[in-house]
């Protein structure tokens, strides 16, 4: 079934199983296992507290990019979503990475591919969970 056929469960399965995976591997990832590393980082450029209001237009959107940008059309194996997830997380994060590190005092290479590898990796898990569910609607 071709991505242009997507029924409306398929496409809000895909979109939701996405938005599930990067929410909550980011919400452990930002809150726990990496938290100090960003927080020594960064130093005085981080925020003491968090702008929901930016970080949910982000969480919101991101999954949205990735079924279009990534999963469109729809890969014929989990793999083929997983490659072109980590290369859109490549993309999307390198920008922003590569932009603070051009433009901000005391950004990092070593922030820079952190982050990166982190974005690649959030985005192959969050484009396969969605190739999972459409896979699963599908049939």
């Amino acid at each position: 079934m071709s991505p242009s056929t997507w029924t409306p469960t398929q496409a809000g399965a895909a979109y939701l199983a996405a938005l599930l995976v990067i929410g909550a591997l980011d919400a452990l990832w930002l809150g726990w296992l990496a938290r100090d590393f960003y927080r020594d980082a960064m130093g005085e450029l981080m925020r003491p507290d968090i702008r929901w209001g930016p970080a949910l237009v982000f969480y919101f959107a991101y999954p949205a990019g990735l079924l279009a940008l990534a999963l469109t059309p729809m890969p014929e194996h989990a793999w083929g979503a997983a490659a072109r997830g980590a290369l859109l997380g490549l993309v999307a994060y390198g920008v922003y990475d590569m932009t603070n590190l051009a433009t901000l005092k005391g950004w990092s290479w070593r922030l820079s591919l952190v982050d990166m590898g982190w974005g690649m990796f959030v985005s192959c898990l969050g484009a396969v969970a969605a190739w999972s569910a459409w896979a699963k609607f599908a049939r």
